[in-house]
């Protein structure tokens, strides 16, 4: 992790892996589709992203073969008990304060897997991002504030960014408002 306890890129891919395996066991070769499949969908083929390799989900002991047999591709994976401990680790992550494309990716990591984690921490974890939309949302405002007027497109842009970052924190705020209480 980086030292504000936010996740890095090969650490965005643990928690998506162990997380599709927490829906249950799948090949090796499942599961690096599945991965490739969630992140290319977000932020694009990134090699950063993909060529992290999910081996070491076995060298650490988060996953393991429940068969032997077959070529490494054909192995079929579980999760581990440490694997579903680091699993709540990344879930439990900071979000870095600018909504960038990996950043994008760990939310929607978050929210897929919210209800893994226990009530209060799903509700943390949705207030952290309330919290982090609304510095977004302040730096937006503040920027369209200081450039109103100007000639050109960039006012029109960010009205645009404005009113998908307010969407956003809706969305999440209601999140926050579900989560723990049974009704998400």
């Amino acid at each position: 992790m980086y030292r504000d306890n936010s996740l890095m890129p090969s650490e965005a891919i643990r928690l998506l892996a162990l997380g599709i395996l927490t829906e249950g066991e799948r090949s090796y070769a499942d599961l690096a589709s599945a991965v490739r499949h969630f992140t290319e969908r977000l932020v694009g083929p990134s090699l950063e992203l993909i060529a992290q390799p999910l081996e070491l989900l076995r060298v650490e002991g988060l996953t393991e073969a429940i068969d032997g047999e077959g070529s490494a591709e054909t192995v079929r994976l579980r999760i581990t008990r440490t694997g579903e401990e680091a699993l709540q680790t990344l879930l439990r992550a900071n979000l870095r304060p600018q909504v960038n494309d990996l950043n994008k990716l760990i939310i929607a990591l978050k929210v897929r897997f919210l209800h893994l984690l226990p009530p209060e921490d799903q509700r943390g974890q949705a207030e952290l991002m309330v919290e982090i939309l609304e510095r977004d949302l302040a730096r937006l405002q503040d920027l369209r504030a200081h450039h109103d007027g100007e000639v050109g497109n960039l006012g029109i842009w960010l009205d645009l960014e404005i009113e998908q970052t307010r969407n956003r924190l809706t969305w999440f705020s209601s999140l926050a408002e579900r989560v723990g209480t049974g009704s998400s």
